[in-house]
């Protein structure tokens, strides 16, 4: 058997360099192909004219953003400055950034937009940046205050309605620090969100009604991780149960969604908002990247596993003991999912 000669082992490996160097390129173009299809119902009046006043706050199902404000990012967003995973650093970050890109955009639509196509709950990561409060998903996405003025303007224009404001996650800040609690706080007064900020002294009896002056007042009630906070702002670990699958398997994380339920209705508690986790996650392992790669992005992932979700043949039941349904690409309609879990929603309230 002849060996090959050294013209012809430079060409098989420049043929292979070629064909790494292509899939690269490829898995690195950043285009999310989605053929963005929205509902035509406007949802924006739905908890006025579904809910009762004596419903308890906590025990209302409503649809919720996973990484609301995440629809600006694009090729050309700068690396959130606090982001310390090393694969998104230096030259290896330029040359994953379209694919890591294409897995960092949960929402496709703006504030306005969410809350027509009746999203309640609001996952809010933020960065406090040079004086400035940037909405992120590893890289940054645009400015808070804009998204702030859509939610206050929504608020204006319809009485009745309640937002939930989870700041999941602010970088930048110490949750320990007084004087960094203040200055966050001095934000949400600002953008016009404390003015609807609701005093909350007891969650677990609070009903729609007083929350909201019987469906003539609409209100916000924001959750903040801060170790100190004023009357206005609720503690997380108080306030909120809410824990991730962390799997790219759609399988696993709907076992783990109804193991969370059956944990919660096994101990009773339901005095804090209860949030269902139904998102997938890139995992960092060869498995997980071919997954992620061959889904192309996450919002399509995202598009495939919500209809997966409603499925389910327990979903509804689901709902007593998690009734926060957080979705990433939450107001896509693709095989109506929009419309079908708003209606799923209202006819379980």
């Amino acid at each position: 058997m002849k060996k090959p000669t050294s013209k012809k082992l430079f060409r098989r490996l420049l043929l292979v360099f070629l064909a790494i160097v292509e899939l690269v390129i490829i898995i690195n173009i950043p285009i999310i192909i989605l053929n963005h299809k929205v509902s035509d119902i406007d949802y924006s009046n739905w908890m006025a004219e579904n809910l009762e006043n004596e419903k308890l706050v906590v025990d209302i199902a409503m649809l919720g953003a996973h990484d609301a404000f995440t629809s600006e990012i694009n090729i050309l967003s700068k690396l959130d400055p606090y982001e310390s995973n090393g694969i998104m650093q230096g030259m290896t970050g330029v040359l994953v950034k379209g694919f890591i890109t294409k897995q960092s955009v949960t929402q496709i639509s703006d504030a306005n937009t969410l809350l027509k196509s009746g999203v309640r709950y609001l996952d809010i990561r933020l960065s406090y940046y040079e004086d400035k409060w940037l909405t992120k998903h590893n890289y940054l996405s645009g400015d808070f205050e804009p998204v702030a003025t859509q939610i206050t303007s929504f608020l204006e224009e319809n009485s009745g309605e309640f937002l939930i404001l989870d700041f999941q996650h602010v970088d930048g800040i110490d949750y320990s620090s007084l004087d960094d609690y203040y200055i966050f706080k001095n934000m949400l007064e600002d953008y016009g969100l404390l003015d609807y900020s609701y005093i909350v002294n007891d969650l677990s009896t609070l009903t729609y009604g007083e929350l909201t002056n019987n469906a003539s007042e609409s209100r916000v009630i924001i959750i903040s991780k801060f170790e100190d906070s004023s009357i206005e702002i609720l503690n997380y670990e108080e306030s909120i149960r809410s824990n991730w699958a962390d799997s790219d398997s759609f399988d696993y994380v709907i076992d783990f969604i109804q193991e969370e339920a059956n944990d919660i209705e096994s101990t009773g508690i339901h005095n804090q908002f209860r949030v269902m986790q139904a998102v997938t996650t890139m995992q960092m392992n060869g498995s997980g990247i071919l997954n992620a790669i061959l889904s192309w992005s996450l919002i399509n992932r995202a598009k495939n596993f919500n209809t997966y979700l409603i499925a389910y043949d327990q979903f509804e039941a689901l709902l007593d003991e998690l009734p926060i349904i957080m979705v990433d690409y939450s107001d896509m309609n693709s095989k109506e999912f929009n419309d079908n879990i708003m209606q799923i929603i209202m006819d379980f309230n």
